[in-house]
């Protein structure tokens, strides 16, 4: 099996600089996002329970919702980078993927539950919201804090491939703006338009299905092992570019968080043993500028070798 990473994961000298690997890393960014979760969650109830909007309300029960779901991923990114053992003989990187499912699946039950609080408040009537200067400038703080918490995330989730940290990041994002249009809701209702706030609210359950069905798709994606199709013709043109390649009977590509692996068989023109590691150099190079960080395992047989009927 043949490794052609392109990077360790940490930005050069960021893990020299904080002392830790990916792993840390990735421990320490999950875990500051969780404590930053429960203030700003506690911060956005009181509010909405303060004034009665019901946008600030909807806003803080998806915050209730991130707790859960940083409370996971702190767990999650804790076990993923254990490697392989004789129970995970492929290691456990796709616990991220669980895990962003899991927060696509919420993401949309809670965006749900909001679209029907706001159907029930257009049928029914928006009663008057008491609002007061500082509850705006409070949103805006909680808004400016979760875009500053997603830059955060996602430059880690970057850095080391995380999926997990990844789904964290567009959540937040999500929040952000939700809490702009959530601010904005409240402006309108402090001018005399209580619906605003019906329709900010709204808003935020259409930014949540949005990104619900984004991380969803992807994190589905890997778990089902699908590859964008013109990726997959992509490494196959490479591989049989190469002039010894007779034919290539399997081709596997699996999509992990941090990398991706190829298994291949193929059958080659050679003189010797000796061609065997030259080829899989070769094969690797090709591959390293579609796939960066990889694992490569092939199969190389003589052309006309009968292939073999595995046994386990």
């Amino acid at each position: 099996m043949t490794d052609f990473s392109a990077n360790t994961g940490l930005p050069r000298g960021l893990g020299t600089w904080l002392g830790m690997g990916a792993r840390g890393y990735k421990l320490m960014v999950a875990i500051g996002s969780l404590i930053t979760t429960l203030v700003l969650t506690a911060g956005k109830l009181i509010l909405g329970l303060l004034s009665g909007s019901l946008a600030l309300v909807a806003d803080a029960m998806q915050g209730l919702i991130d707790i859960i779901v940083t409370g996971v991923t702190v767990l999650i990114v804790g076990q993923s980078d254990r490697g392989a053992d004789p129970a995970w003989t492929c290691g456990r990187e796709k616990l991220e993927a669980f895990a962003a499912l899991a927060e696509a699946v919420l993401l949309g039950i809670i965006a749900a539950f909001i679209w029907h609080l706001a159907a029930l408040k257009l049928i029914h009537g928006t009663t008057a919201i008491e609002i007061e200067a500082w509850f705006i400038i409070a949103a805006l703080g909680a808004a400016g804090a979760d875009f500053i918490r997603h830059v955060i995330v996602k430059r880690a989730a970057r850095a080391t491939g995380s999926m997990a940290l990844e789904a964290n990041a567009a959540h937040f994002l999500t929040d952000s703006l939700g809490t702009v249009l959530v601010t904005a809701g409240l402006l309108g209702a402090w001018h005399g338009w209580p619906v605003a706030d019906t329709i900010a609210a709204i808003g935020l359950a259409g930014l949540l299905s949005y990104t619900a069905f984004g991380v969803g798709r992807r994190a589905l994606g890997m778990l089902l092992d699908r590859i964008d199709p013109e990726l997959s013709l992509a490494v196959l043109d490479a591989v049989t570019a190469v002039p010894e390649i007779a034919n290539v009977p399997v081709l596997r590509i699996r999509r992990m968080p941090e990398h991706h692996m190829v298994d291949l068989v193929a059958e080659v023109h050679m003189r010797g043993l000796d061609d065997i590691a030259r080829l899989e150099a070769e094969i690797a190079a090709r591959l390293r500028p579609l796939l960066g960080r990889a694992e490569l395992c092939a199969a190389l047989r003589p052309v006309g070798t009968p292939a073999a009927t595995p046994r386990i």
